[in-house]
């Protein structure tokens, strides 16, 4: 129960998509992550995420899917420990499955506002639903990425702002972190691997 509680608490989805308010500076590149992000149909991608506490750093290496409008999955890969671990949303539940102890864990009806920051629509949602956005332009000639950045709504001093870096050249994801009030990093993830738009059956999101 103790890992499906953790598991829960990272791993939960969605918000209601609002409206974009003015940014500032790279205006032109902007315009051009939106179009292809403001509508994202599917993706899989696998990530490395690194978790930081005040007395603690782990570091988790994960799959992810996507399909719109509201199925999201995620299995662990590493550590050992937690392999193969699933949380699965769809239909407004959350299930988490812990296949070698055969563990299974459901929330019906779950509302998971502001309880997940570590999937692309939740990202982009709350984006363009804060009033307190930015967008900046990092990283030298050989790699250029555009950094959005947004407080996250709620005020939470531990999940307290975010930003989303997207390489200039392929405008894939590249890195997305979360920080708390302090603007200390809580969470970090690194996109190893995503393909957009591909084709994801339902079955994929069933709970055996």
């Amino acid at each position: 129960m103790k890992t499906c509680k953790y598991i829960l608490l990272l791993l939960t989805l969605m918000i209601t998509l609002g409206s974009c308010g003015p940014k500032d500076k790279s205006t032109d590149m902007y315009s051009r992550i939106y179009e292809k992000y403001k509508d994202i149909k599917s993706y899989q991608c696998e990530m490395t995420m690194t978790i930081t506490s005040n007395k603690t750093t782990k570091q988790y290496k994960l799959k992810q899917y996507y399909k719109s409008p509201d199925k999201y999955k995620m299995k662990i890969i590493e550590p050992k420990e937690l392999q193969g671990l699933i949380t699965i949303y769809s239909n407004n539940t959350v299930t988490t499955i812990q296949p070698e102890i055969q563990g299974k864990f459901s929330l019906l009806n779950f509302n998971p506002i502001g309880e997940s920051y570590i999937f692309l629509p939740d990202f982009f949602e709350a984006y363009f639903k804060s009033e307190q956005t930015s967008v900046t332009t990092m990283g030298n000639k050989e790699s250029r990425y555009t950094v959005l950045k947004a407080d996250i709504p709620g005020s939470n001093i531990y999940r307290f702002s975010q930003s989303l870096w997207i390489n200039n050249t392929t405008f894939l994801p590249s890195k997305m972190e979360v920080y708390d009030i302090k603007k200390k990093p809580v969470i970090s993830i690194i996109f190893d691997l995503i393909e957009f738009n591909v084709q994801l059956e339902d079955k994929i999101f069933d709970i055996d």
